[in-house]
């Protein structure tokens, strides 16, 4: 445990980890996120998930005499 403890103390480690940081968020920034989705995508990707509206149900009563 001491060992690890001071092995991240190190200069040369932090150094490395603060670069590291740096690095990743200018990557990070340059990526753009498409939040804009419309009403009508997310209902055809939840159809294509099993989406079901209590509508589309076929529903077979059998006490309802003809």
């Amino acid at each position: 445990m001491k060992y690890l403890i001071d092995f991240l103390s190190d200069r040369k480690v932090l150094l490395g980890i603060g670069i590291g940081i740096i690095i990743s968020t200018v990557i990070m920034s340059s990526v753009k996120f498409n939040n804009n989705i419309s009403s009508t995508e997310i209902e055809k990707r939840a159809k294509a998930l099993g989406m079901d509206y209590p509508s589309e149900f076929k529903v077979i009563n059998k006490d309802v005499s003809k």
